[in-house]
């Protein structure tokens, strides 16, 4: 079987958080399918035991110290702009990494060299990993997760912050072009859905493949729909991704209202982690409750009549959708959120595509209990045929040259 090395900004457990999840499902499809996966990753604080649970699936756990500047954030973009750097990708670029991510390469002498996100697959670029790589004769992949730069300029569009839109209009133009040289630097691009793919053909240099993510369906075990509070809204992410900070405030501002009118006594949960004061001030408004993050998300999301996931901007695939999913709890989305979901809307799924749609969709799956049980039913069993493991391995081990 092959040996395969894979880069990420963390390690991949306890896949509780998007990336994770994404990662750790690469690791067990492929560590099933009897392939060695050593990984190198930044270290976090108190993750001990997450390294020790990862080395029964993987043949090696490396960490080294975090990437971690000493500037405050704002000094610290000041400082990477004034250089002509991105500060996404600067944030994760240490010297540190780079060597023993050469080490690495020789060591285990891999098939494949996996990098988790351009900003981590930056390290290929670097003349020693660059030197060690050509040595080896690996193959390198770099799964984009998100086109990071599109996601950036949709950002852009949708905010009315003066001083957000001056940031990212520095940090946009040296994110596309850092980004961009990751993949051209790379044998192979893998990204998580069909919408992203497109947005990175325009590019014919570029091999791009679209890579579903794989989840342990098992794991999830289904909600019992009368068991679900009535009229409880969720909505669920880390916070330290501005998709998710922008589409709760404009949910909470522009479509409860609406939804409070037809239905007085919703609930909206507001869940999960890194939120800023802006996001926790959120549960000061009228039916809103914010519990933030919370050790077991899964009793949370079951006790849900629906949950919403009002996104803005789009990229990649939204863990939070193919959660719920595999949960079987309804789920209202965006377009935007919709996208990299390989289901049927409508039936998998609602996907309103403006603020009184969704508003309205939200409302129909309150009312009708057997809209919800019939979309919760076909979500599930979509889950199981098209993202468990089995179904992921084969084309995960195709992308990556395995087979």
């Amino acid at each position: 079987m092959s040996r395969v090395l894979l880069l990420a900004r963390e390690l991949p457990h306890p896949p509780n958080a998007g990336d994770r999840i994404v990662t750790h499902g690469f690791v067990r499809a492929l560590a099933a399918r009897g392939h060695d996966v050593h990984v190198l990753a930044y270290r976090r604080d108190g993750d001990e035991s997450d390294a020790a649970a990862l080395r029964e699936p993987c043949a090696s756990v490396r960490r080294i110290p975090s990437a971690d500047s000493p500037l405050p954030p704002t000094a610290r973009k000041l400082a990477n702009y004034a250089r002509g750097r991105s500060d996404v990708m600067a944030m994760f670029d240490s010297r540190a990494f780079r060597v023993v991510a050469a080490q690495r390469v020789r060591e285990v002498d891999p098939d494949v060299v996996l990098a988790q996100h351009p900003y981590i697959g930056q390290v290929v670029r670097d003349e020693r990993v660059a030197r060690a790589i050509d040595e080896t004769g690996a193959r390198v992949v770099t799964n984009a997760h998100v086109v990071e730069y599109a996601a950036h300029r949709r950002f852009r569009e949708c905010t009315d912050d003066p001083s957000t839109r001056a940031e990212l209009a520095l940090e946009i133009p040296l994110l596309r072009r850092s980004e961009l040289a990751v993949y051209e630097a790379s044998d192979r691009t893998l990204v998580l859905g069909e919408r992203d793919r497109e947005r990175l053909d325009a590019l014919d240099a570029l091999d791009v493949r679209v890579q579903r993510v794989a989840l342990d369906a098992d794991a999830y075990r289904p909600a019992d729909p009368a068991a679900a509070v009535p009229d409880r809204l969720l909505f669920f992410g880390s916070y330290n991704w501005f998709p998710n900070r922008d589409g709760i405030a404009w949910f909470v501002e522009e479509i409860l209202p609406t939804v409070r009118r037809a239905r007085p006594d919703v609930e909206l949960l507001v869940a999960g982690r890194g939120a800023p004061e802006s996001i926790r001030n959120l549960g000061d408004r009228p039916n809103v409750r914010f519990v933030g993050e919370v050790e077991d998300l899964a009793p949370l999301v079951r006790s849900a009549s629906a949950v919403v996931a009002p996104l803005r901007v789009g990229g990649g695939v939204r863990i939070k959708v193919l959660e719920s999913m595999a949960w079987g709890v309804p789920v209202v989305t965006t377009p935007s959120g919709f996208e990299g979901v390989e289901a049927t809307p409508g039936e998998d799924l609602l996907v309103p595509d403006s603020a009184e749609g969704f508003a309205d969709a939200t409302v129909r799956l309150l009312e009708d209990g057997r809209l919800r049980e019939r979309i919760a039913r076909n979500a599930r069993g979509t889950i199981r045929k098209r993202y468990s493991t089995d179904a992921v391995a084969d084309r995960l081990e195709e992308n990556l040259g395995l087979r």
